[in-house]
């Protein structure tokens, strides 16, 4: 094991201790937000398209683990998401774009990573409504005004999927900016994920997740 593949593996080790309480949906006791930790987040099954993507993955740039890209792909099929949007770098979301489509097959999928590609897309018929978006971008500056332009079109089943929430502190307090906003009802922080959804009926609930 490489030096890097070491010190993140403690690190993860340490922050699973310290988050133990918070494993495998212990304490939650909205129906909805088990059945997405235990049945989305936590889910252990294969899916078919695990064995072809792990093959394209070899010969392929890889920025998330294979863990992260496989948990990508069961909230974009969780979502039913008709309409889906993912910021980020190109070369740097390629592979995990394929894991959300393998994810949502009918969904419509659209990439982009700039204020002038999103404006576009928000006055393109399909930009109407959106049911899912992955968020994935160092420059965590962005990150708001991205919500902003994007929360006027979410839905009741409206998910947003952050990578990188606690990455630097001013990541952390646009999170919690998010998470603050009345349209957003239940959150998730994984540590290396953050998962806002938007349905109204539920309660405001704000959950941690220990997620290795």
């Amino acid at each position: 094991m490489e030096l890097q593949q070491l010190t993140d593996f403690v690190r993860r080790a340490a922050r699973w201790v310290r988050r133990f309480r918070h494993r495998c949906g212990y304490g939650i006791h909205s129906p909805y937000a088990f059945a997405l930790v235990t049945g989305v987040i936590y889910e252990r099954g294969a899916y078919y398209a695990y064995a072809p993507l792990h093959a394209e993955r070899l010969q392929s740039h890889c920025t998330l683990r294979e863990k992260d890209d496989q948990l990508l792909m069961r909230l974009a099929n969780a979502s039913g998401a008709d309409n889906a949007l993912v910021w980020g770098d190109e070369q740097a979301t390629a592979l995990t774009l394929k894991y959300l489509q393998a994810g949502r097959r009918h969904c419509r999928f659209a990439r982009v990573h700039s204020q002038s590609e999103l404006d576009r897309h928000l006055h393109a018929p399909e930009g109407a409504t959106l049911d899912f978006l992955y968020l994935d971008d160092p420059d965590t500056a962005q990150w708001a005004a991205v919500w902003n332009a994007l929360l006027p079109n979410v839905g009741p089943r409206t998910m947003f999927v952050v990578r990188g929430i606690h990455r630097t502190k001013q990541a952390r307090h646009t999170w919690q900016q998010l998470i603050a906003d009345e349209r957003v009802r239940v959150t998730f922080d994984l540590h290396d994920f953050g998962i806002a959804c938007f349905e109204q009926r539920l309660n405001k609930e704000d959950y941690v997740i220990n997620y290795f």
